[in-house]
């Protein structure tokens, strides 16, 4: 004890089956191993192939021949020279990823450098043929593992002698492996899984053994995380099983290409929640999807930073006839394939997500809340991590993540996977009757229709659900910031559905101008009082009242631009309500100056005592016509303020002939009033009093209910969108109205289609000839043509034509508020040029004919 003699840890010969067959305890564990390995050598291509399953003559020799079972795993990587082979290849536990996380610009799959002994799982033997690009020769390493597998605890693995050499593309071919350029070839050699069982009557090939296989590497590659698709790829092989492979369906083929494309194919038929950490781990961008339309996306501040940084979450809802879509597609049952799995550096970490497997707690947590929660049966769907950092460790069993705080703060109850969890849940739990079936659960009818899915003689769009399409937007929307659920201090920038805020803005408004259509019919007929309008105005109040919130809620957050065009859309139809408001409010004053102008005017009946019966009863009636016109005239006033409100410029010009007839009629009414007051006058006075302004009151009030006409019967909800001949709407329209000036249409073609308003149509004439009148014309002159496929319309007229301030080519005229005579509004043929913009058409000033009049050519492309 006194020489000071020095300790050390010895490898005995029993470590390699600790951490080779006895660690890795499924083959399909082991070649998902031997397959990461080739993706860090750079390898584009691994081939899995099995060979000599069925000639295998494993139980005659204790060594092996041609004829023996084998797997060669081949990749077309960097492969590996001498040195390497005998650095790092045979240095147990040495891992590239220790001291380098990427390289071949990929992320190392592979850690710990257990993976090397997935060989001896697979098989007693193996052959390691590696070749370098810049390399002549093979690199040919021998390994017989039995020579590990002795009782003696005092040897060490190290004392085990392996055979190497080199040899030449001729040498392999004899070997009856074909030669390749650069990359590593395993070949391991009668194998130790069986792969055969046999019956009274027949031996039986297990192939459903490289059917589970081709399903386990499907769900343990993810090719859309760590590289790009088409970038590396798997390929299984089995020649011997060729014909078994040919009568399977095709999900169940095992032979060809491996991809993972469930996730792609789900896209569509299901309500799915996105979320992506970006802009170097600083932003979370989360994107919630009902069959591929995008119901909202939010991008905000990443509170878990720095532990968690360079992750994705892909979650998808599978209501009933989801799952049977699902069974459809992969062959299997939902319940059976899976939940929520858990991918490192583009390969999944089993067992997470496998059947049984609650790694998330969701079914503990549903146990809590049936109602309220989801649970893993209802998801499928994927974690993807990243990690450039080593900060998650997978642990040496490969069956799990070593529990540390990046890992909490991925999977705690207010971490970053239920963050994104629970905005999908809240979503699909809130309204479960939007998707879920028709049928109960037990209703055979639902059995027949699932059983139509997944053999495919039913499709989605054949389903019946329980709720409508408009239902479930009308209760989206009055949900959707419980859903989003985030801080307006953390969001960075907010999509909503534009559809969702305007589609409900339509139906509000469609119900808010009935009811204000019914109530202005109503007014008219006497049928409402003030009591009813009082109770409509508290009504109004609180529609104000809610929208006031939608909008306060919406606009707390700084939103796309689609998103706040929607969100004006929804202050437009606050304004719209105000508007509506304040006409119902002035309603409630026209009954109440009704009933004190009524008293008045039987005040002053009383008052015209002439003597004479006759006049009594002439003047009682005068003034009883003026009330009833007057009255009729404010509602039609009220309903035209209305529609203007409503619409934009196709109304404008018949408001503007409204206002000004109205006005008329008031200055003329008040005179005749104030006259009446007059003690003096006899009833020959009166007669000549009156009778003169109550023609002139009649004539302002036909002109008026004739505008007013043309607002009440136009169709002004379809005015954009109609259809129109042009030569038969132009002969119809002078046809049944008289302008009382002289007009000549004259034609040379029978159809010429237009789109846009019959109303803006008879505007624009109106215009147009009301100006020939101020010009004192007496004729006027419309020709209709056809020139260079377009309609051509020429109108001219007699008159005095333009004022001295305007030249006569200028286009002033179609200014705004700019008039040839002193007494124009300056506003019709701005009207009308902006009436002709909408329909695709211009207007030009042309030279006049016979140098008289003005000149018009209206052009429709």
């Amino acid at each position: 004890m006194g020489d000071n003699k020095k300790l050390h840890f010895k490898t005995n010969i029993q470590l390699k089956s600790i951490i080779g067959k006895d660690l890795i305890n499924d083959d399909n564990i082991a070649i998902l191993e031997l397959v990461k390995n080739s993706f860090d050598a750079d390898a584009k291509k691994v081939e899995v192939q099995y060979f000599n399953l069925k000639k295998n003559d494993d139980k005659i020799t204790d060594y092996f021949t041609d004829l023996t079972s084998r797997l060669i795993i081949k990749d077309n990587g960097l492969g590996m020279s001498f040195d390497e082979i005998n650095d790092k290849w045979l240095n147990i536990a040495y891992s590239e990823k220790k001291t380098n996380n990427r390289q071949h610009n990929r992320m190392m799959a592979g850690a710990k450098g257990v993976g090397r002994f997935s060989c001896d799982r697979l098989g007693e033997f193996l052959n390691l043929y590696t070749k370098k690009q810049n390399s002549n020769d093979y690199l040919l390493l021998k390994i017989d593992w039995k020579k590990f597998e002795i009782d003696d605890n005092t040897k060490e693995i190290q004392s085990i002698e392996l055979d190497y050499n080199l040899i030449t593309a001729a040498e392999l071919e004899q070997r009856n492996i074909k030669p390749f350029n650069q990359g590593v070839l395993l070949e391991i050699i009668k194998l130790r899984s069986n792969w055969v069982y046999e019956t009274k009557d027949a031996k039986n090939w297990n192939t459903e053994k490289l059917v589970n296989l081709k399903k386990y590497l499907e769900k343990l590659i993810n090719p859309n995380q760590a590289f790009e698709k088409n970038d590396f790829g798997i390929f299984l092989g089995a020649p011997e099983f060729i014909e078994e492979n040919n009568k399977k369906d095709d999900h169940e083929k095992f032979i060809g290409k491996i991809e993972n494309t469930i996730f792609e194919k789900l896209d569509f038929k299901t309500t799915s929640v996105e979320s992506e950490i970006i802009e170097n781990g600083k932003v979370i961008f989360t994107t919630l999807k009902d069959k591929g339309e995008t119901i909202f996306w939010i991008k905000e501040k990443n509170s878990f930073y720095p532990e968690i940084k360079n992750i994705k979450i892909i979650l998808y809802y599978l209501n009933t006839y989801t799952k049977s879509f699902f069974t459809k597609q992969t062959g299997v049952r939902p319940v059976d394939y899976g939940s929520i799995y858990l991918f490192f550096n583009g390969f999944r970490v089993p067992p997470y997500g496998e059947d049984g497997n609650d790694w998330l707690g969701l079914e503990q947590r549903k146990g809590q809340g049936y109602a309220r929660f989801l649970g893993t049966r209802d998801l499928v769907g994927r974690i993807e991590i990243l990690d450039d950092n080593n900060d998650f460790q997978i642990v040496s069993s490969r069956e799990g993540v070593r529990r540390d705080e990046s890992y909490k703060a991925l999977v705690q109850s207010d971490g970053y996977f239920f963050k994104s969890f629970k905005r999908l849940e809240k979503y699909i739990v809130d309204g479960l009757s939007w998707d879920s079936s028709f049928y109960e659960k037990n209703d055979p009818k639902l059995k027949e229709i699932e059983g139509k899915i997944i053999k495919g003689d039913i499709n989605e769009n054949e389903l019946i659900f329980r709720e409508d399409d408009t239902t479930k937007k009308r209760r989206v929307y009055e949900t959707i910031h419980s859903i989003i659920s985030a801080k307006a201090d953390n969001v960075i920038e907010l999509y909503i559905n534009e559809d969702l805020i305007l589609n409900k803005i339509e139906e509000e408004k469609l119900n808010a101008e009935r009811e204000f259509e019914k109530l202005i019919l109503d007014f008219e007929n006497k049928k409402i009082d003030g009591d009813t309008l009082n109770r409509i105005l508290q009504k109004k109040a609180i529609e104000n009242k809610d929208l006031e919130k939608q909008i306060n809620d919406l606009s707390k957050y700084k939103t796309t631009d689609a998103t706040t065009k929607a969100i004006l859309e929804l202050q437009l139809f606050q304004k719209t309500i105000e508007n509506q408001t304040k006409i119902i409010e002035d309603l409630k004053n026209q009954l109440e100056n009704e009933r004190i102008e009524r008293e008045k005017q039987e005040k002053l009946i009383k008052d015209l005592t002439f003597g004479k019966e006759i006049a009594e009863t002439k003047v009682v009636e005068a003034v009883k016509e003026i009330e009833k016109k007057n009255q009729e005239l404010t509602i039609e006033k009220l309903k035209t303020e209305f529609y203007k409100k409503q619409s934009s410029s196709e109304t404008d010009a018949l408001i503007h002939h409204v206002k000004n007839n109205n006005l008329q009629i008031k200055d003329a009414v008040s005179n005749i009033i104030a006259e009446l007051n007059n003690p003096n006058l006899g009833i020959i006075e009166i007669k000549n009093l009156i009778l003169e302004p109550l023609y002139r009151i009649l004539q302002y009030n036909n002109k008026s209910l004739k505008a007013a006409d043309l607002i009440l019967q136009s169709d002004l909800e379809k005015a954009d969108a109609q259809k129109i001949n042009l030569p038969s709407f132009i002969e119809g329209y002078f046809q049944n109205n008289n302008f009382n000036i002289k007009i000549n249409f004259s034609k040379t073609v029978n159809n010429f289609q237009i789109i846009g308003s019959k109303l803006d149509l008879a505007l624009i004439f109106d215009n147009l000839i009301d100006n020939s009148k101020k010009w004192s014309s007496e004729n006027i002159y419309i020709k209709l043509k056809i020139e260079n496929n377009c309609g051509v319309l020429i109108f001219y007229d007699d008159g005095k034509g333009l004022d001295s301030k305007f030249t006569k080519n200028s286009d002033d005229i179609f200014k705004f508020k700019q008039t040839a005579k002193h007494e124009g509004t300056g506003f019709g043929l701005y009207l009308v040029r902006e009436s002709l913009l909408k329909m695709n058409a211009e207007i030009n000033i042309e030279q006049p004919i016979n140098n008289k009049g003005m000149n018009f050519k209206m052009t429709f492309k």
